[in-house]
């Protein structure tokens, strides 16, 4: 016990006679007078305004007319409730010739698949009818000769049924 109290004195001790460090402090006196002056500067930026135009890529069929109904303008037009996309906009691609994902088509064909974009719905023209199509992937083909040379078709050979027009229709209107 006794050298627990001895230890906190001589702690104690130490503390109080050691020096703290202080800095010395000169008083001036000092007058100052601001004077503020405002200038407004006007930078005219010119903007740029990037417009991104969708394209197809090419078209490789020679007999077969594009099957994506060209009437189609974009979303909202003619109106809200009655639009589909344009081919760009979905991403229309026409393949001729075997394709190795679909060995049942005519060797001398021209297909595309078309995954319609949310919101809209695979639609095909039969006749002048337009009814639903398959989903989520519709395929179409058209031979490139032979008797049907430039029809397009839908469905599997034997089961194939005779279209004119293939479109992602507005879920609205559909």
């Amino acid at each position: 016990m006794r050298l627990r109290l001895t230890i906190f004195l001589f702690t104690l001790q130490t503390v109080s006679e050691s020096c703290i460090p202080t800095q010395q402090v000169e008083t001036t006196t000092s007058t100052t007078t601001t004077t503020t002056t405002t200038t407004t500067t006007t930078t005219t930026t010119p903007s740029t305004t990037t417009t991104t135009v969708l394209t197809e890529p090419p078209f490789p069929c020679t007999t077969c007319p594009k099957v994506y109904d060209t009437a189609c303008q974009g979303f909202g037009i003619p109106s809200l409730i009655d639009w589909c996309p344009q081919a760009a906009e979905v991403g229309v691609n026409y393949f001729l010739g075997l394709v190795a994902a679909l060995p049942f088509l005519p060797a001398d064909s021209c297909s595309t698949t078309i995954v319609c974009p949310p919101g809209t719905t695979p639609r095909v023209n039969l006749f002048g009818s337009s009814i639903p199509a398959p989903t989520p992937a519709t395929l179409a083909y058209c031979r490139q000769t032979g008797p049907d040379a430039g029809t397009w078709f839908t469905g599997v050979p034997p089961f194939e049924i005779e279209l004119t027009s293939l479109t992602c229709q507005s879920v609205v209107s559909g």
